[in-house]
């Protein structure tokens, strides 16, 4: 599975653990304790000093308070939006405005991590540079060589499986018919691996020459920005690839959602219930915003 990039795994450390676990108290904890997963994450990833972090944690500080008033409204909306869609039964429609939803909430995040990660990235010392170069260039090295040692065949089969453990985590198991639905739906997704793999690898190095060269934190961020939030250079295939991605998992919701027994639908909607109501409780003045869709 491909990497995600530095400043999308900042954000990562404090709302993907949310969105994947159930449960105020964990949820809760995961969100408050998020400066400290943050810190440990970008101390470890950038060999940070400690004066560094120090310098950091203000804006990490204020970030996390932005945060919580101004990202939290958009999560607990766009669960409210999918357990109501569940609700209603998954269609073209609500699936279509979930897929763009998440498009939004993804900028969002982005934009987040954006600025959390261009100060640090701007003042790393020439050791630093070179260790973080070095990993770019481990990670770049291994994924090309799982690129190449792929099997169209046997890794149509481990996305079928990816897809079905996430599922189940949701709904419960999943009967030997809805595995079936699972696999000929992501059987027909895109595979854009390799292209993204050298997409990426290009946009790390060009990233790695503007710290060389000493470049501003404003010049990194917008980097950044037209990188990973406004996808501004992004190669023909991924684009098609990502709009046919979204095209195949609303497919997939539609369908499977047709099969699900009441066990199924009343565990998914308790779950989506539970993490619209956990990101309303972490609000200091809980408020859902509202959705374009």
């Amino acid at each position: 599975m491909p990497r995600i990039s530095l400043p999308l795994r900042l954000a990562a450390a404090i709302v993907a653990t949310a969105l994947t676990i159930a449960g105020c108290s964990r949820v809760g904890i995961a969100y408050n304790t998020g400066d400290f997963l943050v810190t440990a994450y970008a101390k470890d990833y950038l060999d940070l000093e400690q004066a560094q972090l120090q310098r950091w944690e203000p804006l990490l500080e204020a970030e996390l308070a932005r945060h919580r008033a101004e990202e939290l409204p958009y999560l607990a909306a766009y669960f409210d939006e999918a357990l109501s869609a569940s609700e209603a039964g998954f269609d073209a429609t609500n699936m279509g405005c979930l897929t763009e939803g998440f498009r939004d909430l993804y900028k969002r995040q982005a934009r987040f991590a954006v600025t959390l990660a261009a100060p640090l990235l701007a003042e790393l010392t020439p050791a630093q540079i070179e260790r973080l170069e070095q990993r770019f260039r481990k990670e770049a090295a291994e994924d090309r060589a799982e690129v190449a040692g792929r099997s169209s065949t046997r890794e149509k089969e481990k996305r079928a499986r990816r897809y079905v453990e996430s599922i189940e985590d949701w709904t419960g198991p999943l009967s030997a018919e809805q595995q079936a639905i699972v696999a000929e739906v992501t059987g027909r997704m895109p595979d854009t691996q390799a292209s993204l793999v050298e997409y990426r690898t290009g946009k790390r190095e060009r990233l790695m020459a503007l710290i060389r060269a000493k470049a501003s934190e404003p010049e990194i961020a917008r980097f950044l920005t037209d990188w990973l939030v406004e996808f501004d250079d992004l190669p023909a295939d991924l684009e098609q690839g990502g709009r046919v991605l979204g095209e195949r998992i609303g497919e997939l919701f539609v369908s499977l959602g047709k099969t699900f027994d009441a066990s199924q639908r009343d565990r998914l909607n308790k779950r989506l219930r539970n993490l619209r109501d956990d990101f309303m409780k972490l609000q200091k003045q809980p408020k859902m915003a509202q959705l374009t869709c």
